[in-house]
């Protein structure tokens, strides 16, 4: 140990030296630390949180021109201190290493101990969605299968840039470094995507919380079975595979070296997206390789939309042209929505939800699509400010049919997706959606064929359109909702309310139970464009009795999403878990609040502004 701290001590008077006499030379050379140097104690630190043993630190002591980086069971991170939680007991390793002036320089892999189960960091919902629970499994499968069917995404397998993560994808958020996306369909690159694999039965991944966080994988592309253990940092979005690999296809093998180090790119009842990093391709840089999975339940259940049939058409509501062309107003104009603008489809007018993969282009904004029916005859302007018009109809089936066509121009920032009709200057109705606060149209999707090198009719390019109010001011509205979940995590939910500015709004849970364990209250977006904005409890009420309440020891705070907010009426880890008892209901739960859409300061997350 005397030789390692005398090591340790030489090295860093050499690189002090160094620094002092030419702090602008940052050209490689001899390593100025080894491996032997990174140990428990001198280099870096492992230790417990006082209060909570689960939660743990990692700490380099190195000087801070050292760029830090760890391997850990939740995946890889940087930085100077590292935070990690482990809901599950047993012994994990870590590894440090830091960028020298030769490379980068690792450490040997370092033990530590969890003694005990914390089931609060088993409890953001993302673990449930993963495994179905504390003490239950579900089964993944990869979007492909041996019939060469995608039953939800249009391939198994996308690419994303290194920066990209859970809020460009799935928040759809803009982030600065190598952020890009392609949604590889399969239709169009099967026949190179996996190679001489093709499309095969590639097996089954099982994640449970039965004891511990297992995985079995059942790798049938590699012809193995692998039982390993994972970690999950919800937080951070990522995912640490100990003993096993995530499915993916053999001719992959030699280009990603940690097929266990994962970045959760998407998560929901039935989809996810599970990247790893593309590092030792000596034909390509480096990228994020997503795999493209869905639910054991959503394979199950799911009905083939019989690619290249005349039979399979989206479902409209008997009464939709009565709000497509409503008898009050002659005119429509639409533009497109600002979020969710673009989707793929299936035949049947459902969503694929991939809106959040791409980034609009800016004149997106200024595309607008106007219908005059005293004459039937309609104007397109582009985002370029062009415009073409003519005649249209529409077909009793939700076909518009437009004499002159539209102007094709490119919708994604990378020129992936376009504006354009069919070739027969057609658009297909998809979706109608109706407002529940005004009663008339909220939603208007269009949508243009996409086939396979055979012709056949697989799915459709997705327009999502909003109608433009004459003479009125786009008014923001935001969706609240009130959650309820009991102590075996079943939870309740309110109907939608729409938040339009300032003012009282009432949540409703129709239901009973009489076991409570957590009451949250979330406004999404709201706080992502109102920073000031307070959301003030003055009302709760079970069965209809006021239920006694303090609004200041009530948390603010943000949702998952941290545009979100969020108000923890019945925190199970936070001061109102003692109230509990309170909440018992046996025919409704309600809660009133207060909005003020600017307080004067930060109320919900004062830490974002400090």
């Amino acid at each position: 140990m005397k030789k390692i701290v005398y090591s340790l001590m030489t090295c860093l008077t050499l690189l002090f030296a160094l620094q002092a006499c030419s702090p602008d030379d940052y050209s490689l050379g001899k390593k100025d630390v080894t491996s032997e140097d990174l140990v428990e104690g001198i280099a870096f630190t492992i230790t417990h949180d006082q209060s909570n043993p689960n939660i743990v630190y990692l700490e380099s002591k190195m000087p801070d021109n050292y760029q830090v980086l760890w391997n850990h069971p939740q995946g890889r991170s940087q930085g100077k201190k590292v935070t990690l939680k482990f809901p599950f007991a047993g012994t994990y390793q870590v590894q440090m290493g830091v960028e020298t002036r030769g490379g980068v320089v690792y450490g040997d892999y370092v033990d530590f101990t969890i003694d005990d189960f914390c089931a609060d960091f088993v409890s953001d919902p993302l673990w449930e969605t993963l495994t179905g629970g504390v003490g239950h499994s579900k089964t993944w499968y990869l979007d492909l299968d041996e019939n060469a069917v995608c039953r939800y995404f249009v391939g198994p397998l996308y690419f994303y840039g290194t920066a990209d993560n859970w809020n460009t994808v799935t928040l759809g958020q803009t982030v600065e470094g190598d952020s890009w996306s392609w949604g590889a369909d399969w239709a169009g690159n099967g026949s190179w995507l996996f190679g001489s694999t093709g499309a095969i039965d590639f097996g089954s991944m099982t994640f449970s919380l039965e004891g511990g966080a297992n995985i079995i994988v059942d790798d049938k592309a590699h012809n193995r079975v692998m039982n390993g253990t994972f970690q999950m940092d919800t937080d951070n979005h990522t995912m640490k595979l100990t003993d096993a690999e995530i499915l993916h296809d053999p001719g992959r093998d030699a280009i990603v070296t940690q097929w266990g180090n994962i970045t959760i790119l998407a998560l929901d009842e039935n989809h996810m997206q599970l990247a790893v990093l593309r590092d030792n391709d000596p034909n390509e840089g480096p990228c994020l390789l997503s795999y493209n999975f869905i639910s054991e339940d959503y394979k199950n259940n799911w009905t083939p939309d019989n690619a290249g049939t005349t039979d399979v058409f989206p479902s409209l509501a008997e009464d939709w042209r009565d709000y497509v062309e409503p008898k009050t107003s002659k005119q429509m104009t639409f533009k497109f929505a600002e979020e969710d603008w673009f989707d793929i489809m299936n035949l049947d007018g459902t969503n694929k939800g991939l809106t959040g993969s791409y980034t609009a282009n800016d004149a997106i904004s200024d595309i607008r699509l106007e219908f005059n029916r005293n004459d039937n005859t309609y104007k397109y302007t582009a985002g370029s400010g062009d415009v073409v018009s003519g005649t249209y109809t529409l077909s009793d089936d939700g076909v518009y049919t437009f004499s002159d066509g539209i102007i094709a121009e490119n919708l994604s920032s990378d020129g992936t997706f376009q504006m354009k009709a069919n070739a027969d200057n057609t658009l297909r109705i998809m979706q109608v959606v109706l407002d529940d606060y005004t009663g008339g149209i909220k939603d208007l999707w269009l949508g243009s064929e996409m086939k396979d090198d055979q012709g056949n009719r697989i799915q459709y390019m997705g327009y999502h359109l909003v109608p433009v109010v004459a003479g009125a001011g786009d008014v923001k509205r935001y969706t609240g909702i009130l959650q309820f979940f009991d102590t075996d995590w079943v939870f309740q939910t309110s109907e939608n309310v729409f938040i339009t500015g300032d003012g009282s709004y009432t949540f409703t849970i129709n239901g009973s139970s009489d076991k409570p364990y957590g009451i949250f209250l979330d406004v999404a977006k709201i706080f992502k464009d109102n920073v000031n904005v307070d959301l003030i409890i003055t009302s709760i009420k079970a069965d209809g009795k006021d239920v006694p309440f303090d609004d200041t020891v009530i948390d603010r705070g943000v949702g998952d999403d941290p545009g979100t907010a969020r108000r923890y009426i019945l925190n199970p880890w936070g001061a109102t878990a003692a109230d509990a008892p309170n909440y018992v209901f046996t025919s409704s739960l309600e809660v009133t609040i207060k909005v003020v859409m600017d307080s004067g300061s930060n109320v919900m997350n004062p830490e974002a502004t400090e």
